[in-house]
Order: C-alpha cells, then sequence, then structure tokens
C-alpha cells in the first residue's frame, strides 16, 4: 500500500502536467493503457475462463471506475483545479463511497467511529466546494465535480475488483485491453481528439510522452495496479481505501516545489478533515478485523 500511495501521487501530477501541455487527455490516456495492455496480455489471454465466470457487471465496473472512462473524468477535472484537490478529492473521499455501497448493496453495519469519520469527510467535501462556489471562475467548481465523480467510479472499481477475485495482474491487463481497445476506436472514428494521431511523429513531445509512459503505463498501471488490488484481497476493501487517505498529502507537497502551487489554508483545512476523516472511518484502529468480505452469491440474491 505505501508503494500504490507513491505511485497514486505520481499519477496526479502526471496529469496536472499533461493538462498544462500540448498533450490531450486521450494521448495520456494512450501511455496509461498501452504498456499494460502489452506486457499483461498473455496472462489475461490464458485467464480467458476465469474473466468469462465473472459477471458481466462486475468486468462493467471495473473498466468504468478504473479504465478510460475513469481516466477522461480524471484528467478532464486536473485541468480545471489544483493537484491538492484533486488529490484529496478522489483517493479521500473514497472511503466514503465505498462505504456507502458496502451499506446500500451489503448491508454491511454502520457504526458510531464510522458515521464520526465519514461526517468529517463530508465536511471536508464541504469545505473544497465552498471554495469553488465563491470562485468567480465556474472551472474550479467543475474540477471538483469531476473529482468527486472520479472517486464514485474509483469505489465501484473498488467493489468489483474484491468481488471479481481476479488475480491483480489479470485485472489490470483486462482494464487495460479494454481501454486501449475503446480508446483507439475513439481516436479513429473522431469521437476523441488526439494529438498524437493529428500530428507527425517527429513532432512528438517524445521526453515528455517517455516520462508519461514510467509514471502512468509503468507506475500506475503495472506496479500501482498489482499492489493496490494485492492489498485489497489482504486488508479489505475499506482498510485500503483509508490507506488512501495518505496520498492527498503527499502529493500535494510534491506539487509545491514542481508546479509552483501555494495551497491557502482552506486547502489544507480540507485536506486535513478529508484525511483525518477517512482514517478514522476505517478498521485500521480496530482490534477485529471487520473489513469487507463480500460474497458474490448475496449479492446475486
Amino acid at each position: 500500500m505505501a508503494a500504490t500511495l507513491l505511485l497514486w501521487s505520481g499519477f496526479f501530477l502526471s496529469l496536472r502536467s499533461g493538462a498544462h501541455s500540448e498533450l490531450l487527455t486521450s494521448d495520456i490516456a494512450f501511455t496509461r493503457f498501452v504498456i499494460p495492455c502489452l506486457i499483461l496480455l498473455p496472462i489475461v489471454i490464458k485467464s480467458r475462463k476465469a474473466i468469462a465466470a465473472v459477471p458481466k457487471r462486475y468486468l462493467l465496473g471495473m473498466f468504468i471506475g478504473s479504465g478510460l472512462p475513469y481516466l477522461l473524468v480524471a484528467g478532464t477535472g486536473m485541468s480545471f483545479a489544483p493537484v491538492a484537490d484533486g488529490s484529496a478529492l478522489i483517493p479521500g473521499t473514497l472511503p466514503l463511497f465505498v462505504s456507502s455501497i458496502a451499506i446500500i448493496l451489503f448491508k454491511q453495519p454502520l457504526s458510531s467511529h464510522r458515521i464520526f469519520g465519514l461526517g468529517l469527510v463530508v465536511v471536508g467535501i464541504g469545505t473544497f466546494l465552498s471554495q469553488s462556489i465563491t470562485n468567480p471562475s465556474p472551472q474550479l467548481l467543475q474540477g471538483h465535480l469531476l473529482f468527486l465523480t472520479g472517486s464514485a467510479m474509483w469505489a465501484v472499481f473498488t467493489i468489483c475488483a474484491r468481488v471479481s477475485d481476479l488475480n491483480p495482474l489479470v485485472t489490470s491487463g483486462l482494464v487495460s485491453l479494454m481501454s486501449l481497445c475503446s480508446l483507439l476506436l475513439l481516436t479513429l472514428t473522431g469521437v476523441l481528439d488526439s494529438h498524437l494521431l493529428s500530428t507527425e511523429l517527429s513532432s512528438w513531445p517524445l521526453q515528455e510522452l517517455l516520462g508519461h509512459t514510467l509514471l502512468q503505463g509503468v507506475g500506475a498501471g503495472l506496479i500501482a495496479a498489482f499492489t493496490y488490488l494485492h492489498a485489497i484481497s489482504v486488508l479489505g476493501a475499506e482498510r485500503t481505501a483509508a490507506f488512501g487517505a495518505a496520498t492527498p498529502a503527499i502529493a500535494t507537497l510534491l506539487a509545491m516545489p514542481i508546479f509552483a502551487e501555494q495551497p491557502s489554508s482552506t486547502v489544507w483545512l480540507a485536506l486535513t478533515l478529508i484525511s483525518l476523516g477517512s482514517v478514522i472511518a476505517s478498521n485500521i484502529f480496530m482490534k477485529q478485523d471487520r473489513s469487507l468480505h463480500y460474497q458474490p452469491p448475496s449479492f446475486e440474491k
């Protein structure tokens, strides 16, 4: 999970960097999915029977929650708001959405400490939104709403990945394959614009592409996908999501020297509320393991 946190921070920094370059979100998506797809394709083919046994709605949930749709939402939001906001509102609010799904679909009990923790997360979200609502530019509010949408999508992926019980590398390879095929279809048909397809190879920003490929494709696509899904299988979905509360602080501290971002006191307050609330809402301080253990048969009922 520690490795996941560092790579997640690099993921947000890469999205922010891409938002201020000539590359489009679709180009960043290409660097994110092409490497995992090519490397993990043999594993996906070998596991096709296990994949076929998973209900299609779980596969769709994993694709939407961490594949191309998620990256387009998060990447677009990062062009409207700073790294601190994105890193707080996506992984920081993840426990809120995961717990909501667990309560509604799986009838998980809601303890008093979890209510208090999730309440702090809600207050933190409200703090961010109050800042964006009063901001003269509507783009900040759009960015915050996209980040919250991305967090809800990632929660769906977390739940579906836990229920499907697929090998982490198989899950990562399958999501990358589905995303790359969708990306190629959308760009070739003109639904999505691409700087890489519209310019000659000699004019590609190769150094920038290499950096995004390392952070997105190798880091987030291969290593972080495995470490995160492995953490889910060992720690449970809610507990793993709670550890993600450290991502905003790491990403914000890195963004300050890299992008010269200077978060306001309101942003730091919101970061603190969301991070603290995520930790309290988790079960990491409980002696008894109460992490999510989903049973697909009961869900089927």
